[in-house]
């Protein structure tokens, strides 16, 4: 039989630019014995339940920086904007007493973040689930909204949303879940030479880096909405990293979706000692 070469030190010690370059084409399209479980992972319910949970997560998020990133051009362009958003204001502050009580309530509940989750989105189907925030285009009634007295403008609606943002924070942060044998995915002896974990170090050493910027900047307290665009986009920042955290420490992780960890990664760049960050959305892949 065939003796399989042993590769040189001197290639071995090579670093790697992308995680992924260490897994072939070849083997990416033909699996072979290191990647058979991860093509083909074994059916269990609790990682279809903890998949929907976390790609409600990545969505959710996503639908937050998008309406923020909406209403502070609104209020750039037209700092008197006239547009009633009463309905909007409501929803949004339903959204944020959903994840409160979620919250305040799960050191009492048994089972894993996302079978807790799964039970209370079956009492509470709007749990998690990003309002789509609207105005009526005038100053008056909003659509779905009764006669009122008081107007939530704009100005005070991006202010509701910047609460609801820090709500979510602590929700992510509130997340317990430890990573799993998911190393194991990838049939590799040493787990430092996995893809997983090469991905797992980058985006702990860009998330200290990120806290210590944003311990550094004026904006820096956690329960307080920055100051400055800076600081909010360090706040920002901060979240992608707390998603991207919690995509990898699923029991079950597609190729797929650590491409999609990588690709988010490369949108927070501190190469020159601040953040630029790249804000165009990216679809988690289910």
């Amino acid at each position: 039989s065939q003796v399989p070469s042993t590769p040189s030190p001197k290639s071995g010690s090579k670093k790697l630019a992308s995680p992924f370059r260490c897994l072939s084409l070849k083997k990416m399209e033909e699996p072979g014995e290191e990647t058979e479980h991860l093509q083909k992972p074994e059916t269990d319910p609790s990682h279809d339940i903890e998949t929907a949970y976390v790609a409600q997560i990545c969505l959710t998020w996503e639908a937050l920086h998008c309406q923020y990133t909406q209403l502070s051009q609104q209020i750039s362009c037209q700092p008197e904007n006239p547009t009633c958003c009463n309905h909007s204001a409501q929803q949004l502050q339903q959204f944020q007493v959903l994840l409160q009580r979620f919250i305040e309530n799960e050191p009492f509940e048994q089972g894993l973040r996302s079978e807790i989750y799964a039970r209370a989105r079956n009492v509470f189907p709007k749990l998690l689930q990003a309002p789509n925030i609207q105005g009526s285009g005038q100053k008056g009634k909003e659509q779905g909204e009764e006669e009122s007295d008081f107007v939530v403008l704009v100005s005070d609606l991006i202010k509701i949303l910047e609460s609801t943002m820090l709500v979510f924070r602590i929700f992510l942060k509130m997340d317990k879940t430890k990573s799993s044998g998911v190393l194991n995915l990838f049939g590799n002896h040493s787990q430092n030479a996995t893809p997983l974990h090469q991905i797992q170090c980058s985006l702990e050493k860009k998330e200290m880096r990120l806290k210590e910027l944003h311990k550094r900047s004026k904006g820096g307290k956690k329960k307080s909405w920055p100051q400055t665009w800076d600081g909010i986009q360090l706040l920002f920042g901060i979240i992608d990293i707390k998603v991207m955290s919690r995509v990898l420490k699923m029991a079950r992780v597609t190729k797929e979706q650590l491409f999609w960890c990588e690709e988010k990664m490369k949108k927070l760049d501190l190469s020159d000692g601040k953040l630029k960050r790249d804000p165009s959305p990216i679809l988690f892949p289910c």
